[in-house]
């Protein structure tokens, strides 16, 4: 599970992103996001988890997505959504999870016989919006 600082920062970070450019004090923002946080019941704040992406590419292995979604699941990570494409005779899925900040994701991709990229949430949707 996330710390309730590290909450505290990527949701900074976000906002952050989200004001650029408008001239707002960051100071401003961890204000608003301090008394955001403040306002949440207790229980909520500390059990946010930051959604993440996970890229995995291997060659030649359409049954990546069940595969990865199994082994995820077995270390009891969320997973939010998956898709999956092929380019050549590469396998792409593409994995949205609830990072609880325990998982190895290299070590399950190297199980995989993949390679992984990760992204935060927050930056896949910056680059598709």
């Amino acid at each position: 599970m996330a710390s309730p600082e590290a909450v505290r920062q990527a949701l900074i970070q976000r906002v952050s992103r989200k004001v650029s450019g408008h001239g707002v004090a960051r100071r401003s923002i961890e204000g608003a996001v301090d008394r955001v946080l403040a306002a949440l019941p207790s229980k909520i704040a500390r059990a946010a988890t930051l959604p993440r992406i996970a890229v995995l590419s291997a060659p030649s292995a359409p049954d990546l997505a069940s595969r990865a979604r199994r082994l995820l699941e077995r270390e009891g990570v969320r997973v939010l959504g998956i898709g999956t494409g092929t380019a050549g005779r590469y396998t792409v899925a593409t994995i949205r999870f609830a990072d609880e900040g325990t998982t190895d994701l290299q070590r399950l991709a190297g199980e995989l016989g993949a390679s992984v990229s990760l992204l935060d949430d927050a930056d896949a949707r910056q680059v598709t919006s």
